[in-house]
């Protein structure tokens, strides 16, 4: 594996203050930046002061009371005027405006109503109100009739900057917070894939670092843990399969000696003997050939292909028909036509397998069921019979090499590798193995559930009969 690039990081803590200081430093820049622009346009006077109105009303109003007269056409733009004369209202203002109420202005001779602003100055036969704002205003009288309130607009061109530095701003440092995150979870992503060799990226954050040290410690030491554990697991296949191949010779001399003894004329007693001891070497062979299908690693390598499902019980069946004559069991086989990419091989040694045991413990003139069918999520191979069932705590260990369960189904003994064989099995092909008992307790039952994805393309919309156990009831 490569070596993790090292490069220059900072903790959580300095980059949230580099974030901080930016971000107040950008705020700030803008803003002065702004106030500079005001000042230069006030400057070249591209527009008016904010006091600019109240400037044009003093001298309108110290120009009214030295003339003693005021002309509205004197008045300047920005500036509203209310005129009382005998009662009689004159005034610059719209015809409905709450502002031409002439007590609100009694009392006093400067004052101010909302944003307006007003100066009285009183004549001998009239009353003069000039109503104004402190704003902003362009000189040019084109660019004022289009801009009504200038420093609002100059305000909201800010703060659009500022909101547009303060998104780029987040979304930069955001996006670095992100990449830090996504390494993790890549990491992760890859461990629960099941790829330990793979190349952890430093981040720019400490922390993060510190956390991808963990998980590359954590992949180093689940990657070392499993190479033991396949070689462990490969010396044990081997052990066994050594082992297996060492028992098949005695048993082949103690085979051909049984042969030869039998052509003798012997004593009942001694012919009894003799085909108990035929028997027990059948049972002998059987667990060899069990071992060396448990120690088999050839099926690894068997490339998975289109198999007729129900062909491939056929063959079974034909293969197990001997040992159904000799103890007078019925083997009834339901099937529909349909195809899936499996092990073939992996496949025929799983249901042969199931269906010796459930004939083995199946009384004489008893039933053995075979069944294979496609379900809406799922499709499934079911050996049932009516044989003396699991009990409930063999249930827990099932599928374990070498586990023998005391129960009515170990009278005539096992080596414990028949189910181990088929759930190494289903694991290959992507199933799994559900052990139980037939819900009306007549006997057990195994049933091995493959993906949908397996099947084949023209066997997708094969129907599946109506099932007497529902799968729900077989965890």
């Amino acid at each position: 594996m490569e070596k993790r690039r090292r490069r220059k990081t900072r903790t959580l803590a300095q980059f949230l203050r580099r974030y901080f200081l930016t971000t107040a430093f950008g705020v700030l820049a803008i803003l002065a930046a702004a106030v500079l622009l005001f000042m230069a346009g006030l400057n070249a006077g591209f527009y008016t002061s904010a006091d600019h109105n109240e400037k044009q009303a003093q001298e309108l109003i110290g120009k009214i009371q030295r003339q003693d007269f005021f002309d509205p056409a004197e008045v300047p733009d920005g500036i509203h005027y209310l005129l009382f004369s005998h009662e009689q209202l004159a005034s610059s203002l719209p015809e409905d405006s709450a502002l031409a109420d002439f007590s609100l202005y009694t009392g006093s001779y400067t004052g101010r109503i909302g944003a307006e602003t007003w100066f009285r100055t009183d004549l001998r036969a009239e009353v003069v109100i000039l109503l104004f704002r402190y704003e902003v205003r362009p000189t040019v009288p084109g660019i004022a009739a289009l801009i009504s309130d200038l420093q609002g607009l100059f305000i909201s061109v800010t703060a659009v900057l500022l909101l547009l530095y303060l998104w780029m701003t987040t979304n930069r440092y955001g996006k670095k917070l992100v990449q830090a995150l996504n390494a993790l979870e890549e990491s992760a992503t890859q461990i629960a894939s099941g790829n330990l060799d793979f190349t952890l990226h430093d981040t720019p954050l400490a922390e993060f670092n510190q956390a991808l040290d963990s998980v590359d410690t954590m992949r180093s030491a689940l990657k070392d843990s499993l190479v033991q554990q396949w070689d462990m697991q490969n010396q044990r296949e081997i052990q066994i399969a050594a082992l297996a191949h060492d028992l098949k010779t005695p048993l082949a001399v103690i085979q051909g000696n049984v042969e030869l003894l039998q052509e003798e004329a012997l004593s009942e007693t001694a012919g009894e003997s003799l085909e108990a001891i035929q028997r027990r070497l059948g049972q002998l062979s059987q667990y060899v050939l069990q071992l060396q299908q448990a120690a088999c690693s050839q099926n690894q390598a068997e490339q998975p292909k289109v198999t007729p499902i129900h062909e491939l019980i056929r063959r079974c069946t034909e293969e197990v028909s001997g040992l159904c004559r000799n103890k007078e069991i019925t083997l009834t086989v339901f099937c529909p036509p349909f195809s899936a990419r499996v092990h073939t091989e992996t496949l025929r040694r799983a249901l042969i397998n199931l269906l010796d045991n459930a004939i083995r413990y199946c009384p004489p003139g008893k039933t053995v069921q075979l069944m294979g069918a496609v379900t809406e999520t799922n499709w499934i191979l079911k050996v049932s019979d009516e044989g003396p069932g699991f009990q409930a705590e063999s249930l827990k260990h099932i599928g374990e090499p070498f586990y023998r369960y005391e129960s009515a189904r170990s009278s005539n003994g096992h080596a414990g590798l028949g189910l181990y064989t088929v759930s190494q099995a289903m694991q290959i092909e992507g199933g799994r193995m559900i052990p139980g008992n037939v819900p009306d307790g007549s006997g057990a039952q195994v049933i091995l559930e493959f993906p949908l994805s397996s099947l084949a393309d023209d066997s997708k919309t094969a129907s599946a009969p109506d099932l007497k156990y529902p799968l729900e009831d077989q965890n």
